[in-house]
Protein backbone atom coordinates (compact mmCIF):
# COMPACT_ATOMS: atom_id res chain seq x y z
CA UNK A 1 0.00 0.00 0.00
CA UNK A 2 2.99 2.56 0.72
CA UNK A 3 4.65 1.71 -2.37
CA UNK A 4 1.56 1.93 -4.75
CA UNK A 5 0.71 5.62 -2.65
CA UNK A 6 4.01 6.28 -3.12
CA UNK A 7 4.23 5.94 -6.62
CA UNK A 8 1.11 7.42 -7.34
CA UNK A 9 2.61 10.56 -5.86
CA UNK A 10 5.71 10.73 -7.53
CA UNK A 11 3.81 10.25 -11.42
CA UNK A 12 1.51 12.96 -10.26
CA UNK A 13 4.19 15.11 -9.31
CA UNK A 14 6.28 13.96 -11.79
CA UNK A 15 3.34 15.09 -14.38
CA UNK A 16 2.82 18.43 -13.05
CA UNK A 17 6.18 19.42 -13.01
CA UNK A 18 6.21 18.47 -16.92
CA UNK A 19 3.57 20.39 -17.60
CA UNK A 20 5.30 23.35 -15.40
CA UNK A 21 8.02 23.23 -17.57
CA UNK A 22 6.61 23.19 -20.61
CA UNK A 23 4.61 26.46 -19.76
CA UNK A 24 8.20 28.31 -18.43
CA UNK A 25 9.90 26.86 -21.56
CA UNK A 26 7.48 28.51 -23.74
CA UNK A 27 8.15 31.78 -21.73
CA UNK A 28 11.87 31.40 -21.72
CA UNK A 29 11.30 31.16 -25.24
CA UNK A 30 9.25 33.75 -25.80
CA UNK A 31 12.11 35.69 -23.77
CA UNK A 32 15.59 34.46 -25.96
CA UNK A 33 16.37 33.28 -22.81
CA UNK A 34 18.53 30.72 -23.71
CA UNK A 35 20.42 29.64 -20.42
CA UNK A 36 16.78 28.78 -18.66
CA UNK A 37 15.78 27.04 -22.50
CA UNK A 38 18.61 24.81 -21.94
CA UNK A 39 18.32 24.02 -18.13
CA UNK A 40 14.49 23.56 -18.68
CA UNK A 41 15.43 21.20 -21.52
CA UNK A 42 17.21 18.62 -19.34
CA UNK A 43 15.01 18.99 -16.19
CA UNK A 44 12.12 18.05 -18.89
CA UNK A 45 14.33 15.02 -20.40
CA UNK A 46 14.94 14.21 -16.64
CA UNK A 47 11.56 13.84 -15.47
CA UNK A 48 10.42 11.99 -18.19
CA UNK A 49 13.10 9.24 -17.08
CA UNK A 50 11.75 9.53 -13.71
CA UNK A 51 8.37 9.06 -14.73
CA UNK A 52 9.52 6.12 -16.76
CA UNK A 53 11.74 4.61 -13.86
CA UNK A 54 8.22 4.77 -11.49
CA UNK A 55 6.10 3.30 -14.06
CA UNK A 56 8.38 0.88 -14.72
CA UNK A 57 10.07 -0.23 -11.06
CA UNK A 58 13.27 1.02 -12.49
CA UNK A 59 14.65 2.44 -8.79
CA UNK A 60 18.61 3.74 -10.86
CA UNK A 61 16.19 5.94 -12.74
CA UNK A 62 14.41 7.56 -10.29
CA UNK A 63 17.87 7.88 -8.33
CA UNK A 64 18.72 9.99 -10.98
CA UNK A 65 15.89 11.87 -11.06
CA UNK A 66 16.14 12.70 -7.10
CA UNK A 67 19.93 13.71 -8.34
CA UNK A 68 18.80 16.14 -10.60
CA UNK A 69 15.72 17.65 -8.66
CA UNK A 70 18.34 18.62 -6.08
CA UNK A 71 20.23 20.22 -8.68
CA UNK A 72 17.15 21.65 -10.40
CA UNK A 73 16.49 22.90 -6.74
CA UNK A 74 19.71 24.76 -6.54
CA UNK A 75 19.34 26.33 -10.13
CA UNK A 76 16.10 27.95 -9.67
CA UNK A 77 17.57 29.28 -6.37
CA UNK A 78 19.98 31.23 -8.06
CA UNK A 79 17.17 32.24 -10.50
CA UNK A 80 15.46 33.93 -7.86
CA UNK A 81 18.93 35.39 -6.91
CA UNK A 82 19.11 36.69 -10.20
CA UNK A 83 15.60 38.64 -10.52
CA UNK A 84 15.40 39.53 -7.53
CA UNK A 85 19.56 41.31 -7.89
CA UNK A 86 20.44 39.34 -4.32
CA UNK A 87 24.48 38.94 -3.74
CA UNK A 88 25.33 41.80 -6.49
CA UNK A 89 23.43 39.91 -9.44
CA UNK A 90 21.52 41.85 -11.95
CA UNK A 91 18.48 41.62 -13.71
CA UNK A 92 19.62 43.16 -16.15
CA UNK A 93 22.87 41.88 -17.18
CA UNK A 94 23.12 39.64 -20.42
CA UNK A 95 23.78 36.24 -18.82
CA UNK A 96 20.76 34.55 -19.07
CA UNK A 97 21.16 35.11 -23.22
CA UNK A 98 24.70 34.23 -23.17
CA UNK A 99 24.71 37.75 -24.39
CA UNK A 100 23.79 36.95 -28.02
CA UNK A 101 20.12 39.26 -27.43
CA UNK A 102 18.90 42.78 -26.12
CA UNK A 103 15.89 41.14 -24.82
CA UNK A 104 15.72 40.57 -21.08
CA UNK A 105 12.47 38.17 -19.23
CA UNK A 106 9.31 37.96 -21.34
CA UNK A 107 7.32 39.00 -18.35
CA UNK A 108 9.51 42.62 -18.75
CA UNK A 109 7.05 44.09 -21.64
CA UNK A 110 4.09 41.60 -20.77
CA UNK A 111 3.66 41.30 -17.15
CA UNK A 112 0.24 41.97 -14.92
CA UNK A 113 -1.45 45.17 -15.93
CA UNK A 114 1.84 46.24 -17.94
CA UNK A 115 0.95 48.72 -20.93
CA UNK A 116 3.92 49.00 -23.31
CA UNK A 117 5.44 52.47 -24.18
CA UNK A 118 5.74 52.88 -27.77
CA UNK A 119 8.64 54.62 -29.30
CA UNK A 120 7.60 58.16 -30.76
CA UNK A 121 7.77 58.56 -34.38
CA UNK A 122 10.63 60.39 -35.93
CA UNK A 123 13.12 59.54 -33.40
CA UNK A 124 15.58 57.19 -35.81
CA UNK A 125 15.03 53.38 -36.75
CA UNK A 126 13.75 51.39 -34.20
CA UNK A 127 16.25 48.35 -33.20
CA UNK A 128 13.99 44.70 -33.61
CA UNK A 129 16.55 43.39 -30.55
CA UNK A 130 15.90 46.32 -28.21
CA UNK A 131 13.04 45.74 -25.64
CA UNK A 132 9.89 47.65 -25.42
CA UNK A 133 10.01 49.61 -22.09
CA UNK A 134 6.67 48.96 -19.87
CA UNK A 135 4.80 50.92 -17.77
CA UNK A 136 2.21 50.06 -15.09
CA UNK A 137 3.03 46.82 -14.50
CA UNK A 138 0.95 44.79 -11.23
CA UNK A 139 3.80 43.09 -10.57
CA UNK A 140 7.71 43.27 -11.52
CA UNK A 141 8.86 41.03 -13.83
CA UNK A 142 11.61 39.98 -11.12
CA UNK A 143 8.50 39.12 -9.20
CA UNK A 144 7.14 37.05 -11.47
CA UNK A 145 10.39 34.95 -12.42
CA UNK A 146 10.79 34.58 -8.86
CA UNK A 147 7.09 33.67 -8.10
CA UNK A 148 7.50 30.69 -11.31
CA UNK A 149 10.98 29.58 -9.81
CA UNK A 150 9.84 29.44 -6.00
CA UNK A 151 6.54 27.30 -7.50
CA UNK A 152 9.55 25.11 -9.64
CA UNK A 153 11.31 24.74 -5.90
CA UNK A 154 8.42 23.58 -4.22
CA UNK A 155 7.31 20.99 -6.72
CA UNK A 156 10.71 19.47 -6.79
CA UNK A 157 11.33 19.51 -3.27
CA UNK A 158 7.97 17.09 -3.03
CA UNK A 159 9.47 14.98 -5.73
CA UNK A 160 12.85 14.52 -4.33
CA UNK A 161 11.23 13.03 -0.95
CA UNK A 162 8.68 11.19 -2.82
CA UNK A 163 11.89 9.83 -5.10
CA UNK A 164 13.72 9.12 -2.00
CA UNK A 165 10.58 6.71 -0.11
CA UNK A 166 9.61 5.29 -3.58
CA UNK A 167 13.47 4.03 -4.00
CA UNK A 168 13.81 2.49 -0.61
CA UNK A 169 10.26 0.90 -0.31
CA UNK A 170 11.98 -0.79 -3.99
CA UNK A 171 14.79 -1.51 -2.28
CA UNK A 172 13.53 -3.27 0.51
CA UNK A 173 10.91 -5.31 -1.46
CA UNK A 174 14.04 -6.40 -3.32
CA UNK A 175 16.10 -7.08 -0.35
CA UNK A 176 12.68 -9.46 1.17
CA UNK A 177 11.69 -11.45 -2.44
CA UNK A 178 15.78 -12.25 -2.58
CA UNK A 179 15.12 -13.12 1.15
CA UNK A 180 12.51 -15.90 0.79
CA UNK A 181 14.34 -17.22 -2.22
CA UNK A 182 12.99 -15.09 -5.14
CA UNK A 183 16.51 -15.04 -6.36
CA UNK A 184 18.17 -18.45 -5.32
CA UNK A 185 21.05 -18.88 -7.55
CA UNK A 186 20.59 -22.76 -7.14
CA UNK A 187 16.69 -23.66 -7.61
CA UNK A 188 17.48 -26.18 -10.48
CA UNK A 189 20.10 -27.65 -8.01
CA UNK A 190 17.30 -28.51 -5.40
CA UNK A 191 14.59 -29.16 -7.93
CA UNK A 192 17.10 -32.00 -9.39
CA UNK A 193 18.12 -33.23 -6.06
CA UNK A 194 14.46 -33.87 -4.88
CA UNK A 195 13.69 -35.25 -8.10
CA UNK A 196 16.72 -37.92 -7.32
CA UNK A 197 15.34 -38.55 -4.12
CA UNK A 198 12.03 -39.60 -5.17
CA UNK A 199 13.73 -41.51 -8.13
CA UNK A 200 15.56 -43.54 -5.73
CA UNK A 201 12.85 -44.30 -3.49
CA UNK A 202 10.67 -45.61 -6.21
CA UNK A 203 13.51 -47.97 -7.29
CA UNK A 204 14.02 -49.05 -4.01
CA UNK A 205 10.54 -49.72 -3.42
Amino acid sequence: MGCCSGRCALIFLCTFQLVTALERQVFDFLGYQWVPILATFVHIVVVILGLFGTIQYRPRYIVVYAVWAAAWITWNIFIICFYLEVGGLSKDSKLLTFNLSRHRSWWREHGPGCLREEPAAGLGPLDSQAPVPAIGCTLEHGYVEALHSTLQILVALLGFICACYVVSVFTEEEDSFDFIGGFDPFPLYHVNEKSSSLLFQQAYL
